[in-house]
């Protein structure tokens, strides 16, 4: 996440400051600061909206798109915390006259709020199902018009025409343009590069296929994703999956998609060769540094589809030496390992360690620094794999002295919660520990 568009969206929210300092001094401070959280809450919507449209130049602005997914929903937050103020915290003013309209307007704002409001927690509540999470998400366009509706239209100490009015109304045009654009113009406008399912195949949970275009095809580098839809048989919703096939001259590509889920499932189920389909992108930044400094590559599951096209790639660049990690819970079931034992082969300065957490062996921290000779610090390390298993890497890496820049990831996760279940999980065990605790006092002989 670039902190050029993390201060972009902090001072589109503290522009507003400039013209509302001046109305304090006439006006209730503590309505008027109510009415800024209302009009922020308005300017961080009307940008996540926009971000949500995948336009180009985002990458450039915000970074890689699976961090704009994560700013997408702390901003979905931020934007709920702020209505939420709003709705506490009186914005009522003497002295004000609404038009014909404020009456509507205010019923309306609160019928946006409580929607809203159920929305993002339906968003960062991860264990409703993803489909249903899906459909309802789209509803949150139709909450915001109402809310910008609520603006436009409710008792306040300045005009929509006023500079301060015209610059909220600017957000609340761009993310109702937007909503639009995502909900209505973009499914019948064409978009992405139109492929032909080459061939299927099944490797143990993996489902492999490989994509001919029908004219150019996309052009992406190793490690980057993509978002596919085919049509026909209920598959036409779009999905990011990495791509698992380093960039080729007819620019065929190849994803390696594991069944886990509702659309993964039927995706394995009813794909077929000579199915047409849709790919858009590609997104990411998760590449290879050009120079010769060591790299590690951890793989933990699918993880290991990005390090596919990047081993691929190394047949044709010069790199410093690579060292491999494909942690697997089965020695039985792992997909590609005898195609990177070949390309290991191959390129000299690839080596491939298999470390099978069945036979006991885990990755540690002190394992990849012995492996390097004790030193991690020139190093850069690629991981693809379970959070978890990640920040534990990360932070024992660091403190051997890698630099934290250089640990590269992706946060391929489409939603993410924001910290509930552990939450709730916690206080499980607080009323699990007071019960019991409860009971041994009970239990115990009187003295």
């Amino acid at each position: 996440m670039r902190i050029f568009g993390l201060v972009l969206i902090a001072l589109a929210c503290l522009a507003p400051i400039v013209w509302f300092a001046p109305l304090a001094a006439a006006r209730d401070p503590i309505a008027l600061f109510s009415q800024y959280l209302g009009v922020a809450a308005l300017i961080v919507m009307g940008i996540n909206q926009f971000l949500a449209t995948r336009a180009p130049g985002l990458e450039t602005i915000f970074g890689p798109l699976d961090r704009i997914y994560v700013l997408h929903k702390w901003l979905g937050v931020i934007a709920m915390v702020c209505l939420g103020l709003h709705d506490i915290i009186d914005a009522e003013m003497n002295g004000l006259r609404g038009g014909a309209l404020a009456g509507i307007a205010e019923d309306i704002g609160e019928v946006s709020l409580y929607g809203l409001l159920i929305l993002v927690l339906a968003s960062v509540i991860t264990f409703i199902p993803y489909h249903l999470w899906k459909w309802s998400h789209r509803l949150i366009g139709i909450f915001f018009f109402m809310g910008a509706f609520h603006f436009f239209f409710i008792e306040k100490p300045f005009s929509n025409s006023d500079p301060l009015g015209l610059y909220v109304s600017a957000f609340c045009v761009l993310g109702i343009v937007s909503y639009l654009w995502m909900s209505l113009l973009r499914p019948m406008a064409p978009r992405g590069h139109g492929y032909t399912v080459d061939t299927v195949r099944h490797l143990g949970g993996l489902t492999e296929v490989v994509l001919k275009p029908k004219r150019r095809g996309l052009r992406h580098k190793p490690g980057q994703f993509a978002f596919l839809a085919v049509k026909g048989s209920g598959l036409s919703e779009e999905h990011p999956f990495s791509l698992s096939g380093a960039p080729r001259e007819d620019r065929a590509l190849r994803f390696s998609i594991k069944d886990l889920g509702d659309y993964t499932h039927r995706l394995r189920r009813e794909l077929k060769e000579g199915m047409e389909a849709t790919v858009s992108g590609p997104f990411g930044h998760f590449t290879m540094p050009s120079g010769r400094d060591p790299q590690v590559w951890i793989g933990a599951g699918v993880g290991i589809t990005p390090f596919l096209a990047f081993a691929e790639s190394l047949k044709t660049r010069e790199t410093g030496p690579v060292k491999l990690y494909y942690c697997v819970r089965e020695r039985d079931d792992i997909p590609y390992a005898v195609d990177l034992e070949r390309i290991a082969e191959e390129v000299g300065d690839l080596e491939l360690v298999i470390v099978n957490s069945n036979e006991g062996v885990r990755l540690t921290p002190e394992r990849i620094s012995e492996d390097l000779g004790g030193s991690v610090r020139d190093a850069h390390v690629f991981f693809c794999g379970p959070v978890a298993m990640r920040k534990a890497l990360k932070t024992g890496l660091v403190l051997k002295g890698l630099r934290a820049s250089r640990f590269h990831f992706e946060q391929f996760e489409m939603r993410t919660g924001i910290g509930l279940n552990a939450l709730a999980a916690w206080l499980w065990d607080q009323g699990i520990y007071a019960i019991e605790k409860r009971r041994a006092a009970k239990t115990q002989p009187a003295e």
